[in-house]
This record gives structure tokens, C-alpha cells and sequence, in this order.
């Protein structure tokens, strides 16, 4: 009998495990689904040393100075003005939303913003490339009612080059990670 005394209590230990799972699976689910949504948002989760997400509000914050400018901040600023003229102050932006196509997560729309201008009179067109899974196709666009860009469906994030071709015979090359990372304002709010 007494060899069977730390079976009976391992069976017992089980049955307890099943029944508490059973009896609570309602709040568990609820807890886990809780979890889940928390991370998938971006949010930390941690229970001792397990740690899951990311909290972006560790990330250090920075203000606008008007403190004088040391001579490393300088040649920063000499790369950083040289890239809005080099561009012509045209930039590659984009936005999501969540799709209501099968198989795809979010729409993505893709477009020229221009630096402190809304004006693309003096480009000609844009032309975009998305990679294999379009085809490797590449789209041609022109200004439509003030904008110039694509949109396309997407189930994981990708990369966008563009060659802009401006009316004076000018190239311009941009491109831009086309990512997923504000989809946590959807799950958040969603």
C-alpha cells in the first residue's frame, strides 16, 4: 500500500490540474486572450523572468532645442539638409488600414509627400516596385488629384523603391520599409 501512496497522489495533483482547468477555462481563456492582445499591441507583458513584448515608452525622449549647435551636429545637419535637396524634398510615405480582402492584413496605401509643399508641378511621374509577389511589375504613376502614389493588400511587411522623373531630366531614387508597426493603433482600438 505503500508503494501506491505517490501514485495516488500524482493522479490526485492531475485530476485537480483537469478539474480547475475545466471548471475555470471561461477566465483562463479570458486571461490568455488578454495576454495575447496585450503583446500583439506592442505592450510589455511580465511574470517574473519572462518577459514578452516591447514598451516603446522605454525609448528615450527627445525635445526640440535651440541650443547652439556643436561642431559634430553640424556635419549631421550638412547630411540631413543635403538629402531634402538631393531629393528635392520629395519623400516616399504610406499608411495602413486593416484589409477586408481574404488572405491579406492590411491595405496599404503608397504615396509622394513633399517637404513643407503640396506641389508636384514640376515632376513628370513616379515609378514604383513592389517585388515578386506583384509581379515584379513596375507601376508608372502621375499625378491624380494632387497625389501621386499606388495602393495595394499585403499580408506581411516589404519593401517599396521608387524612381521619381522630374521635368528638368532629373532622377530621384527613394524607398521606404512598407511596415506593419502602426497596426497596434487597430488591435489597440480594435
Amino acid at each position: 500500500m505503500k508503494d501506491w501512496i505517490p501514485l495516488l497522489q500524482t493522479l490526485a495533483w492531475i485530476g485537480l490540474i483537469i478539474y480547475g482547468a475545466r471548471k475555470f477555462s471561461a477566465q483562463l481563456e479570458g486571461l490568455f486572450g488578454a495576454i495575447q492582445k496585450r503583446v500583439s499591441s506592442g505592450s510589455l507583458f511580465k511574470v517574473g523572468p519572462v518577459e514578452l513584448g516591447e514598451d516603446l515608452k522605454a525609448l528615450e525622449k527627445v525635445n526640440p532645442s535651440a541650443a547652439p549647435k556643436a561642431a559634430q551636429e553640424v556635419d549631421w545637419s550638412k547630411e540631413r539638409n543635403g538629402i531634402y535637396q538631393e531629393n528635392c524634398g520629395i519623400f516616399l510615405a504610406h499608411v495602413i488600414e486593416p484589409s477586408e480582402e481574404k488572405g491579406q492584413i492590411y491595405d496599404i496605401f503608397i504615396y509622394l509627400v513633399r517637404h513643407k509643399s503640396e506641389f508636384f508641378d514640376d515632376l513628370e511621374y513616379a515609378e514604383f516596385f513592389l517585388g515578386e509577389y506583384w509581379g515584379n511589375k513596375v507601376y508608372r504613376e502621375t499625378q491624380k488629384n494632387g497625389m501621386i502614389g499606388i495602393t495595394t493588400s499585403a499580408y506581411g511587411p516589404f519593401l517599396c523603391t521608387c524612381r521619381v522623373k522630374m521635368r528638368n531630366g532629373k532622377e530621384i531614387r527613394l524607398n521606404r520599409y512598407i511596415d506593419f508597426e502602426m497596426g497596434r493603433v487597430f488591435r489597440e482600438h480594435g
